[in-house]
């Protein structure tokens, strides 16, 4: 559910009057999702898919498959990862855009950490083994209030 609460006085407002989040409020946020999605350009054309991850430290991590999202992962290709909430009865809601590279977790005590954490593939999890990790370089967030 999002936050549908008036602005306060004196929130950091964009142009067009979107509160613009600070870090720890997009970390917040993220922390209490499950779903999101994972952008990035393959074969010159841009690409979102979904995903469930969790938040760890400073990373995205979520599982996949042998494909194009392993794949961008190999490639240490930049990526980002796009988590929102939107109520449309009260016309409220947050987007949270992470940026980073990502990278295909190798390191078996690594995957050991990964293999305890709340993320199961909905579709086919008898094919995503393989960890992918996003690096958060680069996150930004924005909230719109209910008039």
């Amino acid at each position: 559910m999002t936050d549908a609460t008036a602005p306060a006085a004196g929130l950091d407002l964009d142009w067009s009057g979107l509160e613009v989040l600070s870090y720890d409020e997009c970390r917040r946020l993220m922390s209490n999702e499950a779903v999101g999605r994972v952008g990035f350009v393959q074969d010159g054309s841009p690409v979102i898919l979904p995903v469930n991850y969790v938040l760890v430290g400073g990373s995205v991590v979520f599982r996949s498959g042998r494909g194009s999202k392993l794949e961008s992962a190999l490639m240490s290709r930049p990526v980002c990862v796009e988590v929102d909430s939107w109520d449309v009865m009260e016309h409220t809601g947050w987007s949270v855009l992470a940026k980073g590279i990502a990278e295909h977790v190798i390191d078996s005590d690594d995957i050991d950490r990964l293999e305890e954490l709340p993320v199961r593939p909905w579709t086919r999890p008898d094919v995503r083994h393989e960890w992918i990790r996003v690096m958060i370089e680069e996150l930004s967030g924005r909230r719109i209030h209910r008039e």
